[in-house]
């Protein structure tokens, strides 16, 4: 064979090794890499879809009608704590009154004791003038009333018992002067159909004052603790 002839075999030999080696090594590589691309793209997607989420779950939450309501007495106690729900929770407000005004306090021995008593007792729901506000409107309520022989007071007694409280998320609070009584659980129970967020109970001096025990320091925190839940 002529030198020309084994330099022609040679380069054919060559070319066809390169071209077999580059077609393994292309084979080899490229659906690793069109894997890597793949799995990238997945976990893009994904961490964009739970970012998403995350928005819309705060943007659901965020745009919940929030109404604080209350009936308060005497020194204005459970007025007070109300306010600072409004203002911290950024929601509406309206209190409950009687149509018919109770005496004024005067002591343990003031006609309006011994009225609050009877009442409580019989389960008597007094008449209540009606709200500026609708109820159905709103997806979170905070309920507030002060004690009145360890349980709610009558004009709350009424209110709750004339809502439709299904669906909706109840923020129970009251106020009392050392003897809580079961006012929570009532309200709990007078809620039928509703889920809770934390509840609270603030106490004030023993003589109906307006001289608060609970320090502000455990309902700022009870406040804040609110304000991320809901928002």
């Amino acid at each position: 064979m002529k030198p020309h002839t084994y330099r022609f075999v040679f380069a054919a030999l060559l070319l066809t090794m390169l071209a077999v080696f580059g077609i393994a090594f292309t084979a080899d590589f490229e659906p690793q890499n069109s894997s890597l691309k793949t799995d990238g793209m997945k976990d893009a997607k994904l961490a964009e879809k739970k970012m998403m989420s995350k928005q819309k779950e705060r943007i659901v939450s965020k745009d919940k009608k929030i109404l604080v309501v209350c009936y308060s007495f005497s020194r204005g106690n459970t007025r007070k704590i109300a306010k600072q729900l409004q203002t911290v929770l950024e929601a509406d407000y309206a209190e409950i009154e009687p149509t018919h005004p109770y005496p004024p306090y005067g002591g343990w021995n003031s006609e309006v004791t011994e009225q609050g008593k009877r009442e409580v007792e019989a389960g008597f729901m007094p008449e209540i003038k009606p709200l500026a506000v609708n109820i159905a409107d709103y997806d979170i309520i905070a309920v507030g009333t002060p004690t009145w022989w360890f349980t709610m007071a009558p004009p709350m007694h009424t209110f709750l018992k004339s809502q439709d409280w299904t669906g909706k998320t109840v923020i129970p609070f009251m106020t009392h002067g050392g003897w809580p009584g079961h006012v929570i659980t009532d309200i709990k129970e007078y809620c039928g159909g509703a889920k809770f967020a934390a509840a609270m109970e603030i106490q004030f001096d023993s003589e109906g004052g307006d001289h608060m025990l609970t320090s502000q320091a455990d309902i700022d925190a009870w406040l804040e603790g609110l304000r991320k839940e809901l928002r």
